[in-house]
């Protein structure tokens, strides 16, 4: 029987891309994303871990944490110098409630989520809440990459998304 690997089904490379295509638009957009039905408007920000790999590798070779990494010179150098995203922590708004993840490797599975608290007691019924959060919480995350999987198959990726991003890492955006 085959290993089923966890996460979305996508091409290694792709991963690290859209990780820094979520760290850019965040900043691009003011970290508002309109994503339409049935998702809607969700407020994103990079949160307190960047970790970066050398392409062609698997293991992190660069951690940048604390607060705001993702606003550090180490962090843009990382990118300008080559390296690629190998986990990104976001935090995500979605009406009044607030998520916290790490998406981790090219098979963007959800490491170290952090869900709402909303039932406070009872063991069955908090069960159920919290599957419904993380669910939710999938589901908003899959609406992210699918902004940027039409973002990155439009006929003007190369010449407006993939540029605009590359002049943001090198700092003259």
């Amino acid at each position: 029987m085959a290993d089923v690997v966890e996460g979305l089904p996508i091409p290694p490379h792709l991963a690290g891309e859209f990780y820094a295509w979520l760290w850019w638009a965040t900043e691009d957009r003011g970290g508002v994303f309109d994503l339409g039905e049935p998702v809607g408007r969700v407020d994103v920000w990079v949160d307190d871990r960047l970790a970066f790999r050398h392409p062609g590798e698997n293991k992190v070779s660069a951690v940048m944490t604390g607060e705001n990494p993702s606003t550090t010179l180490e962090s843009r150098a990382a990118l300008a110098g080559g390296k690629v995203l190998q986990e990104l922590r976001i935090g995500i708004r979605r009406d009044e409630r607030e998520f916290s993840v790490t998406l981790k490797g090219p098979p963007m599975h959800f490491a170290q989520a952090k869900l709402p608290q909303v039932v406070t007691e009872g063991g069955e019924e908090a069960m159920l809440d919290r599957m419904h959060l993380y669910d939710e919480l999938s589901f908003v995350v899959a609406g992210l990459f699918r902004a940027y999987c039409r973002a990155r198959t439009a006929s003007d990726w190369e010449t407006e998304h993939l540029s605009a991003l590359r002049r943001w890492v090198v700092g003259s955006a």
